[in-house]
């Protein structure tokens, strides 16, 4: 028995537990992206396209190609595995599928660390699930949301570490500033947890903080952030700050309840993995009011722990309150950015970082759920179903609150187990997806169609699949030059002989094709595939 009891004691169980869901949740990921599900889309082809010329030797970019602002590192990582083994959807997401299983670690560690193992197992079953927009971001190698998850989560790790033992973990200081400029460089949209990693260590390990920690810190972020600095440093146009407030969205015309619908409405549920894929039905939009209810209630449990706690478990629970922070500023940017209400489907990937902070907004409903465990037990225990005579039982209020715990829990944990059953349904239209990729590829490459025009959705994925066999220009709905996230190929297109255009079906684009071609362009043959109209085509090649 005693040795039962230790064996507990060490947390081997939960972490067996949770070795086993984490491993679960691995092979889930590992077999939908084996069968390309999700399907690729051309920003994930972009960073094929970087991972092709990094290992070709060819470009070394600093930010993704096209834009001042989110790094590289992924299509780095994925260069030579591209080099090796091809250019796969599946090649290119490896790293982030690895990245997912760093990142379990990491939210367990962390989890364990502010809270209880075993409620940190609850937590890696909750992570082990996944719908269409989590496992999207999850496991798409286009880089920014997979791996920055990771770091976000080893910063409020190390923050957390470093706020319980600042005086044992001088090295920490490097990693965490390593940490938070890696975060500053590739994408700015855990800024929120950044902030709430700096105020935490400021403020409980202020009096901890000698110039030998400091200096590490700051060595640690120059290193981390590096390339970033490198682009100010040199470039004569524009600075980070610049690229910042014009991405920011928050002057741009919107209403406000729009914004809050997008955000809260839908945003969190689908950012949650409460969602089917691309859709919210009615009944899966209650997470959102909830989770507003649930990180409200932790800060305040947070706060009023602190006010009569020692000093280790303030620290600890200021760590709980920066993990709050750091959901509700992020929530809060998205709030006020205009995607939330022009784009809320799509850009509720703004609040995938969110996840990182689940722990604190979950754990309201552990503490009831303990509570009515333990009440249940108790009782057991006593062989009574009822308080003995002359002692007070449990309040009402109390009873009802902690039945309340057991049924939401539950429901969230319904919610998510439909939306990951929806994911897989959803599999088939998926498969036919890539399928007619597939077919679209085989096609050009079978008659040497080398150069060909398309829509931004379209083209970078092509160019990869092909190992930049085919090179494509994008264009917009209206035919004329689109954002072409690798501007050469848009010349080496315009200097071709033979071009295609290769135009969705029933599109904008097809119809105004169809009524007027671009000038000295002839038409040579029409043909439909895989959803597209492909239309062969001569045309006068541009000069340079």
């Amino acid at each position: 028995m005693g040795s039962a009891t230790s064996f507990r004691k060490k947390g081997v169980i939960p972490g067996c537990v949770a070795a086993a869901l984490g491993i679960a949740g691995f092979l889930y990921r590992a077999i939908l992206m084996a069968l390309d599900v999700p399907p690729a889309n051309s920003d994930e082809g972009t960073a094929g396209l970087a991972a092709l010329h990094i290992g070709a030797g060819q470009h070394w970019p600093t930010f993704f190609y096209g834009q001042d602002y989110m790094g590289t590192f992924h299509s780095y990582v994925a260069a030579p595995l591209v080099q090796v083994l091809g250019t796969q959807w599946w090649v290119l997401r490896l790293p982030a599928l690895a990245m997912y299983v760093v990142f379990l670690l990491l939210v367990f560690r962390l989890t364990r660390t502010l809270y209880t193992p075993w409620f940190a197992v609850f937590t890696m079953a909750v992570l082990a699930l996944g719908s269409d927009r989590v496992v999207k971001d999850q496991i798409i190698g286009a880089g920014g949301y997979s791996d920055v998850a990771t770091a976000t989560a080893g910063l409020m790790l190390a923050s957390t570490l470093l706020a319980l033992q600042p005086e044992k973990r001088q090295v920490t200081f490097a990693v965490w500033g390593g940490l938070a400029g890696y975060i500053v460089w590739t994408h700015w949209l855990a800024l929120p947890y950044v902030a709430a990693a700096v105020l935490l260590v400021v403020w409980m390990s202020r009096s901890e903080l000698t110039m030998r920690r400091v200096s590490l810190a700051v060595a640690g972020f120059v290193v981390g952030a590096a390339p970033l600095i490198w682009f100010n440093i040199r470039s004569d146009h524009r600075n980070s700050i610049s690229v910042l407030l014009s991405l920011s969205g928050t002057t741009e015309p919107a209403a406000w309840s729009d914004r809050l619908h997008g955000a809260v409405i839908l945003g969190l549920p689908l950012s949650s993995g409460m969602c089917a894929p691309s859709r919210c039905a009615t009944w899966q939009l209650w997470w959102g009011p909830t989770y507003l209810i649930l990180m409200v209630t932790a800060a305040a449990i947070a706060v009023l722990a602190m006010r009569n706690a020692d000093r280790d478990e303030r620290r600890l629970h200021a760590g709980r309150l920066a993990l709050v922070a750091g959901a509700a500023m992020t929530l809060a940017a998205y709030t006020a950015s205009s995607s939330s209400a022009a784009a809320p489907i799509e850009s509720a990937r703004y609040l995938h970082y969110g996840l990182v902070s689940l722990p604190a907004v979950l754990w309201p409903l552990w503490i009831g759920v303990r509570s009515a465990v333990g009440r249940v037990g108790a009782d057991k225990a006593d062989g009574r179903s009822s308080p003995r005579p002359g002692v007070p039982g449990p309040s009402r209020r109390g009873v009802v609150l902690a039945a309340g715990c057991v049924a939401l829990t539950g429901a969230v944990l319904a919610g998510l187990l439909v939306a990951t059953g929806q994911l897989v349904a959803h599999r088939s239209v998926y498969a036919a997806k890539a399928d007619g990729e597939q077919q679209l590829l085989d096609h050009l490459q079978g008659n040497g169609i080398r150069q060909i025009y398309s829509e931004y959705w379209t083209c970078n994925r092509l160019a990869y699949r092909s190992g930049e066999q085919i090179r494509c220009a994008v264009l917009d709905e209206n035919l004329t030059p689109g954002l072409d996230r690798y501007r050469p190929y848009r010349d080496q297109v315009r200097q071709s002989e033979q071009v295609a255009y290769v135009l969705p079906a029933s599109s904008a684009m097809t119809d105004r094709f169809a009524r007027s071609t671009p000038p000295a362009v002839d038409v040579v043959s029409v043909r439909d595939i895989a959803g597209y109209q492909m239309y062969l085509c001569r045309q006068t090649p541009e000069q340079n």
